[in-house]
């Protein structure tokens, strides 16, 4: 699935795994801007490994209009009894262009 959107915020960081491996994670907070939104849903977005975004990465798409691929999505309960819309990302598109330069390397190596 695509989600046109516009990237409100986010971080990068380093995670440790089950197996005691290490594993970037970028978490995004993205404005769905597509004709099916309903008047301005937000999505948190996950990225792991390959599809994390550096910190230049993000610079460049912070405040922008990017093509969101999302490889998953997932409701979940909050603590206070909410749910929640989870999602798992994948490759980001800015003018486009792949943002993040593992999967850009990728879709270059197979074309």
């Amino acid at each position: 699935m695509l989600l046109l959107g516009q990237v409100l915020t986010g971080s990068t960081q380093t995670i440790a795994t089950k197996k005691g491996d290490h594993l970037q994670k970028t978490k995004l907070k993205v404005l769905d801007l597509g004709p099916e939104a309903s008047g301005g849903d937000v999505y948190w977005m996950d990225f792991l490994g390959e599809a994390a975004l550096s910190d230049d990465e993000l610079r460049q798409i912070t405040r922008q209009q990017v093509e969101v691929e999302v490889r998953r999505m997932n409701a979940s309960a909050g603590k206070n009894g909410g749910a929640y819309l989870n999602a798992t990302g994948g490759a980001i598109r800015f003018n486009g262009v792949i943002v993040q330069r593992a999967l850009r390397s990728q879709e270059q190596q197979s074309a």
